[in-house]
């Protein structure tokens, strides 16, 4: 099933568990509990060549949240999955995905250059509960 996307507050979010996401960030916001909650940060990705010393930009990654977390004084840099792939060991010992993960690669792939290039390392969060969430404020 692909993803709606749903304008709220102004915001164009790529799906409903975006949108839902954003709507609990803001009451924790206005809580005291996260503070500077900005929707779709980005950074320029990097390759660094063999004894060169320019980096070569490669792509960017666009993340869906970025805040500070008041309790731990932390920022937190978020991505919103709909279907985190999950995986199952068959009798032979090998792997099978078997749910999700349409995109994961490559999306884990912009993950680890965003730690290996700024040291910045994304949380991954299931978006079911929050797809509930915006459906009921937006009353669809």
């Amino acid at each position: 099933m692909s993803a709606k996307r749903v304008v709220y507050d102004g915001i164009t979010f790529d799906s409903l568990a975006e949108c839902g996401r954003y709507i609990e960030l803001k009451d924790l916001e206005c809580k005291g509990k996260v503070a500077d909650v900005e929707c779709h940060p980005s950074w320029e990705l990097l390759a660094f060549e063999f004894e060169s010393e320019c980096p070569q930009r490669i792509g960017k990654y666009t993340a869906d949240f970025r805040y500070l977390n008041v309790e731990r004084e932390e920022i937190v840099v978020e991505d919103i999955k709909g279907q985190i792939p999950k995986t199952v060991t068959l009798r032979n010992g090998r792997k099978k995905r078997v749910a999700g993960g349409k995109g994961w690669t490559a999306f884990k792939l912009r993950c680890a250059i965003l730690k290996a290039n700024y040291g910045i390392e994304v949380q991954v969060v299931e978006g079911e509960a929050y797809t509930k969430l915006a459906k009921t404020v937006l009353r669809l």
